[in-house]
């Protein structure tokens, strides 16, 4: 992982970046990849949180947070404040489009691992705005659900094209997309798409869920229950519009006429990580994943269903296998407890990391390399791993033990996990956390220790439909966790 992580660090390079930042290219190649990026960026600091440098993770929010103070590419018809350009170079101008809008995501992700109170201190003012900027300016008709669009093009694209980079860039449900003015603001220009997606709308919920736990972390109730006032007609509008219960699956929609661009994308599975699927909605999509003729291929999970017209195995967004999207709906899979799904996705990564190297994408079919090598964001596989391999969920205090887990050791920068024998785990933590552990076979008799003295108290608590062992732990005391199966 260091040319996928370490080489990709770079020093501060004003004023585009006037902090140090993740490039996603190396930091000696001078292409036009070297720069920072949101979703890219976001996964990379993901799997870096477990080296414990809160300040160089810090110091890469801040690039973001500086580019929404000095954004000069919002123009005149347009909501400007809040708006994270998709590319933050080093020398040149913002872009006029954004990204994936999951920054909110990507600071709970790290502060779950590092406590870093003041990331969320310094950062919640700034998602609050990226968040307003999105919801006013990529959901023209304020009905909840989200488009995508473009002030200008990039140097690569034409408009239309540049407009669709604020999503899966060449996926099939934006192949009829058109540019259209905001209806409400009669000077702005053709930068609104005219198509509705489930992958943009769920990745703003991912973001404004994240943004409701860092709100309560910071005792800003005001803000949590505002932002779940949105999620709630969010959610609700995916449910009304998106779903079709005849083949029940969640499609993109024409904005103007509603009509549903019946294309099966990836994107349905992201209202799993989005929390927008009712349980029996993630049944019925789990029960397609699964299906080896549409979306479990040998190396899954494609990015079109195989039996889907569309489908391209190695088109890019058209049928390939992107590590990023796995890992987000492998965070699916265990939102909704299918967590032998999940690890069943998360073993076949690690089988292809192994055989083909690490790669930006691959075809899902034969497991060939795609794209980039040695690229930045398939670090993430590693916390795949810690998810279903080591049991530790996405909140980094919930730790499911894996039945094939005997003698193995985990020691992620500040949570160490061990499970020495059958029915036994040890954790230390750096930090005062509260732990919460789900044995397979069941809580049955149990005991709790640290130094050698019995825990005078823990609690039965729910994890989802299953039963765990609840505690609280201070910093630096090893903590062994027994059971008997029922």
């Amino acid at each position: 992982m260091r040319r996928t992580l370490l080489y990709k660090l770079c020093e501060l390079s004003p004023p585009g970046l006037p902090y140090r930042w993740v490039s996603i290219t190396g930091a000696g190649d001078d292409a036009y990849g070297k720069c920072q990026l949101v979703w890219d960026t976001v996964f990379v600091l993901n799997a870096y949180a477990a080296l414990d440098d809160d300040v160089l993770i810090r110091d890469v929010f801040r690039n973001y947070w500086a580019a929404i103070d000095h954004n000069v590419e919002a123009p005149k018809g347009s909501f400007r404040y809040g708006m994270v350009p998709g590319v933050i170079n080093p020398t040149l101008p913002p872009v006029g489009y954004s990204q994936i809008p999951i920054l909110a995501w990507g600071a709970l992700m790290v502060y779950r691992q590092t406590h870093d109170r003041a990331l969320l201190e310094e950062s919640l003012p700034y998602l609050r705005a990226f968040d307003h900027w999105y919801s006013t300016e990529r959901d023209v008709d304020n009905d909840g659900l989200i488009e995508q669009g473009a002030y200008k093009p990039s140097t690569i694209a034409n408009l239309l094209q540049t407009a669709k980079y604020e999503s899966f860039d060449f996926h099939p449900a934006v192949d009829g997309m058109k540019l259209t003015r905001h209806h409400r603001r009669p000077g702005s220009g053709e930068w609104y798409g005219d198509i509705e997606g489930v992958d943009t709308t769920c990745f703003l919920l991912v973001a404004e869920r994240a943004m409701v736990e860092i709100a309560r972390e910071l005792g800003r109730n005001d803000v949590a229950r505002e932002t779940e006032r949105t999620i709630a007609r969010r959610v609700a509008a995916i449910q009304a519009r998106m779903w079709d219960p005849e083949t029940k699956f969640f499609y993109s929609i024409n904005r103007d006429t509603h009509a549903k661009i019946r294309v099966r994308t990836i994107q349905a599975f992201l209202t799993l990580t989005a929390g927008a699927a009712t349980p029996e909605q993630a049944r019925a999509l789990v029960e397609q994943l699964k299906d080896p003729k549409q979306w479990w291929a040998r190396f899954p999970i494609p990015t079109v269903a195989m039996d889907d017209p569309a489908f391209r195995a190695r088109g890019f967004w058209r049928g390939d296998m992107w590590p990023p999207t796995n890992f987000l709906v492998a965070l699916g899979l265990m939102r909704y407890m299918y967590h032998d799904v999940a690890r069943d996705l998360t073993e076949r990564m690690l089988t292809l990391l192994a055989e083909r190297g690490i790669n930006e994408r691959y075809d899902a079919t034969s497991g060939d390399p795609l794209g980039v090598g040695d690229y930045c964001w398939t670090a993430l596989v590693w916390n795949m791993a810690v998810h279903a391999r080591y049991g530790v969920q996405e909140d980094y205090r919930t730790i499911r033990v894996p039945s094939d887990g005997v003698g193995r050791r985990l020691k992620l920068g500040k949570l160490e996990v061990a499970f020495p024998s059958e029915g036994v785990i040890e954790v230390k933590t750096a930090f005062e956390r509260r732990f919460r552990i789900v044995f397979p076979s069941g809580s049955g008799e149990a005991t709790v220790t640290h130094d050698g003295r019995r825990l005078g108290k823990f609690e039965r608590e729910a994890v989802g439909p299953e039963s765990g062992l609840a505690f609280d732990a201070v910093p630096g005391r090893v903590y062994r966790v027994s059971v008997r199966g029922k």
